[in-house]
């Protein structure tokens, strides 16, 4: 495979993971070729070739005569991806507790992500504090030095993303900067169970937050990029 078209292709999915992680990608939203071709100068191999990697990892449906559309994960797939999201995550806390122990974990990066989200939800800035978070949980990842952890959980967080944009409830109280905080109070102080039960938790509300009974809406637009 040619290492320059890998690398762009790459390019390519980093760029449509960062759409959905700022709610610039709705679910259902058709993309366009050559929208991506003619706003950042990519081949139309490069493109697809990106796309394909973003149908094996669930974030895109590609569908005979209709194109690829952003995916919109159905009730019973939320579930799933939090489960994933549990397992993956729960071996995340393992680690990292493991590394705080032995003096070996800088979690200032971790405590200036805290600081900000709590300073974006008391502002209302829905789609910025929505893309903090979802690095939180990606940043915590990177903390284990494991790029199969990494590699593994990365999928997941837009994933999350689009299901908390299909299902969300206006009326939740869901806070997750607070709990991403005790979270971290949980891994410094080393107690692996209740670190575990912390992440266990947060995960669990994060399904509960959601209204899997409201009509799912979807866009057509597909020239998102420009």
């Amino acid at each position: 495979m040619n290492t320059e078209i890998n690398k762009n292709s790459d390019e390519v999915v980093d760029l449509v993971f960062e759409a959905i992680l700022k709610n610039r990608l709705k679910p259902g939203v058709r993309l366009s070729e050559i929208s991506l071709q003619e706003e950042f100068g990519y081949s139309r191999s490069v493109v697809r070739q990106g796309f394909d990697k973003l149908v094996d990892s669930g974030l895109l449906q590609h569908k005979k005569n209709q194109g690829v559309r952003v995916a919109c994960p159905t009730k019973e797939e939320t579930i799933q991806i939090y489960e994933a999201r549990q397992a993956i995550e729960n071996a995340v806390i393992t680690i990292l507790v493991k590394k705080h122990k032995n003096q070996e974990l800088d979690l200032s990066l971790i405590d200036e992500l805290i600081s900000e989200e709590k300073r974006l939800h008391s502002t209302s800035q829905y789609d910025e504090h929505t893309k903090l978070s979802c690095d939180f949980h990606l940043t915590l990842a990177e903390l284990c030095d494991n790029k199969y952890i990494v590699e593994s959980l990365k999928p997941l967080i837009p994933l999350s993303t689009l299901a908390a944009s299909v299902y969300s409830n206006p009326d939740s109280t869901f806070c997750s900067y607070a709990e991403h905080n005790d979270l971290v109070q949980a891994i410094k102080s080393n107690d692996l169970n209740k670190a575990t039960r912390s992440m266990n938790e947060h995960l669990d509300h994060c399904v509960k937050s959601l209204d899997f009974n409201k009509p799912i809406r979807t866009r057509s637009f597909s020239n998102i990029f420009s």
